[in-house]
């Protein structure tokens, strides 16, 4: 019970935490082991070592690294400057009076002033506090360096949700008013097909009102729903337009990001029937490894294009969608010559 407790703490912390918990850990090992590393304490005779002494010599320069950094820096400095320096020095000189009051009474040799006396009240001190102090200054210099970083990534992360999310709140009622207008006409054309028609409708609504709401979906949730699209269109058009289609999907799971491909589809079919000449859709939905192609193909009016003021919201949305979630990992050709309209997008997935 212990274990599971602990291990929900350790889980709890963020890396970032964790992280800065190693540097000072690093830190002040670097401290303590330093003086070992030079000829000084090599040189010390054993007699004249005191592990007392030693130890508490680095928590009186933690003591001052740490009031700096997180009270008279943050705290002080930001309020009134005078009033830091004078803490400042004066924590600085209670500090060194301690070291001095506590140093052992006998100092060897390469302690002596001029090799002749004990040193001065503050010159032995001097180099390790200050050291200590311009450390302190840095550390607070670079936490605030990369405290406003993290900031501007946080507002930018926050401001890239939330346009994702109104950019996907836009694709579903332009897509339920899209199938609405059809169900309308197809109650008109050949209202048996209505009922079957609704059927499909429903899976589709399934989709959008349980699926969309996530982050990413599998591609055979993604090949499952634009093959309930199809049908549904199929059901109205039958035999007004001739609908090719070819799906091969080679990972199931990998994922993608929902209601990503279906404004291509809907845009075919929306300007791919009435008044063209052999109305033709081809769709391909092919995965190998980590890359997704999609390509659709379809025949259109150009007199035909502005039939409605909602042309070109879902292809808009679409493209803008995958810059912000596949920057750089996609590529995505549109082509339009001689009544032909081409998409042929290729993902990189992650």
């Amino acid at each position: 019970m212990k274990s599971a407790t602990f291990v929900c703490m350790l889980k709890s912390f963020k890396p970032a935490v964790i992280f800065e918990v190693l540097i000072h850990i690093l830190f002040w090992a670097f401290i303590t082991i330093l003086p070992f590393m030079s000829r000084s304490y090599t040189d010390m005779p054993h007699r004249f070592f005191l592990p007392w002494h030693f130890v508490l010599v680095n928590v009186l320069l933690a003591i001052q690294f740490y009031v700096n950094a997180f009270f008279l820096i943050p705290v002080v400095l930001k309020r009134n400057v005078g009033v830091y320096f004078f803490l400042l020095i004066s924590l600085f000189t209670i500090l060194d009076l301690i070291i001095i009051h506590t140093r052992p009474p006998n100092p060897p040799f390469f302690m002596r002033y001029g090799h002749g006396g004990p040193p001065p009240p503050f010159g032995f001190n001097l180099m390790p506090l200050a050291a200590i102090t311009a450390a302190s200054f840095a550390y607070r210099y670079l936490a605030e360096q990369f405290k406003i970083i993290n900031n501007k990534s946080d507002i930018a992360n926050a401001a890239l949700v939330s346009e994702l999310g109104f950019l996907r709140s836009q694709i579903s009622p332009h897509f339920i008013f899209n199938v609405i207008n059809s169900l309308a006409a197809l109650s008109r054309l050949n209202p048996v097909l209505v009922e079957p028609t609704l059927i499909q409708f429903s899976k589709l609504m399934r989709y959008m009102l349980y699926i969309n709401d996530k982050d990413h979906v599998t591609l055979q949730q993604k090949e499952d729903y634009l093959r309930s699209y199809i049908d549904l269109q199929q059901l109205r058009f039958r035999d007004v337009v001739k609908v090719n289609f070819h799906f091969k999907i080679d990972s199931p799971q990998k994922t993608i990001e929902p209601m990503l491909l279906i404004p291509f589809v809907e845009n075919a079919f929306k300007h791919g029937i009435g008044d063209v000449a052999n109305p033709f859709i081809d769709i391909t939905l092919l995965t190998n490894d980590n890359i997704l192609v999609f390509m659709i193909e379809n025949a259109y009016n150009p007199n035909d294009l502005n039939k409605d003021e909602s042309h070109g919201i879902g292809l808009n949305n679409v493209k803008r969608r995958l810059q912000l979630l596949y920057p750089q990992t996609h590529r995505l050709l549109i082509e339009d010559s001689n009544n032909i309209y081409k998409v042929n997008l290729q993902i990189h997935l992650k």
